[in-house]
């Protein structure tokens, strides 16, 4: 693999994507991967700054912008082995994001002025991250002036990203039979009165940095029901709120308080923050002017957020469609793995 390389001795960022996905790398499982991309690293010569477990560096002191890439993917959909075929590479993480890190690989041998972050575990939920480790175990990562998370963008700079609360709305009651629920108190029905204004909840556009966030609220899922003669005595509502850029986790929690007016009890499960779009830095002015494009918000959260909150300017940029991602049919042109090192080559 390390010697894989194209017409004139351009790297064949296609067949190093192949052999990437044809490592499997579910999460938790990233062990094998990482001593493949130790492998493909070494020959750079690239200094060795990081190694916590679940995360390699790779960084001279003067680096100020970092390449970041997670090696795992979500479970095998019957898309392992990968496949190559007419210009486009085929398999498990061939957009999300094993593209992104064969760029990577790519550049390390005529770059060793960036830096590069290989983590693991991207596609848990963030309180099992590997980047807050990282970030507190490097000085040197935390001196970066923009960190590009090559995550499927199609090579449009994606900026910021919104803010992730789920959270369980319960409703209770009083079970009863069914022949006589005036015997009862029914909780699924408490559950639809009370659901009512929150469905109804519009859209909200923010722009911020060039870019459009569209913050909404959703209902993911309504579980109830003891069986099919007795009145259910709780209903409990899943809802997700990804909140704009504009809020900080805090208000976000306000605000859906307010938006479920105290109908139910709320719990949150989890927050993960929001990342606001980088304003006057020459590095992404940079991106821009070496072809990145279309500027559009992030409508999903990434770990752009992490390093912004580490106070590390970061955007989303890697080859790929984002629509495929995750699928059973995952995959990623050979023209998207050339356009996006061509990018990165010239930032």
């Amino acid at each position: 693999m390390s010697g894989a390389t194209g017409v004139a001795g351009a790297p064949d960022l296609a067949a190093l994507t192949l052999a990437l996905v044809d490592v499997p790398s579910e999460s938790r499982r990233e062990a094998a991967l990482f001593a493949l991309v130790r492998e493909r690293m070494e020959p750079a010569g690239i200094p060795f700054a990081l190694d916590t477990g679940s995360a390699l560096l790779y960084a001279a002191p003067e680096a100020r912008v970092v390449l970041a890439g997670h090696l795992d993917t979500v479970p095998a959909q019957g898309n392992l082995p990968g496949r190559r075929a007419g210009g486009v590479v085929h398999g498990l993480g061939a957009a999300d994001m094993k593209g992104g890190v064969a760029v990577m690989l790519a550049l390390a041998a005529t770059r060793p002025d960036l830096g590069y972050l290989f983590f693991a575990r991207e596609e848990l939920p963030v309180a099992e991250s590997a980047l807050p480790e990282a970030l507190a175990g490097s000085p040197l990562l935390r001196r970066a002036e923009l960190a590009i998370m090559l995550e499927p963008t199609d090579c449009a700079l994606e900026v910021g990203c919104l803010g992730n609360v789920m959270a369980e709305l319960a409703f209770t009651g009083v079970a009863a039979h069914s022949a006589r629920p005036w015997l009862g108190e029914n909780a699924a029905h408490a559950a639809v009165r009370g659901l009512a204004e929150l469905v109804a909840v519009e859209p909200r556009r923010v722009t911020q940095g060039g870019a459009e966030y569209v913050e909404v609220l959703s209902l993911v899922g309504l579980r109830s029901g003891v069986a099919p003669n007795v009145i259910p005595p709780v209903a409990v509502a899943e809802v997700n709120f990804r909140y704009a850029p504009d809020r900080t986790p805090g208000e976000a929690e306000a605000r859906l308080c307010e938006l479920t007016g105290g109908a139910g009890e709320l719990r949150v499960l989890s927050n993960a923050p929001p990342a606001p779009a980088p304003e006057d830095n020459p590095h992404v002015a940079r991106l821009l002017a070496a072809g990145a494009g279309p500027v559009r918000a992030k409508q999903a959260w990434t770990p752009v957020a992490e390093f912004a909150a580490a106070g590390i300017p970061a955007v989303n940029l890697g080859p790929g469609d984002p629509a495929y991602a995750h699928r059973a049919d995952e995959q990623v042109s050979e023209a998207a793995l050339t356009r996006a090192h061509g990018i990165l080559s010239g930032l």
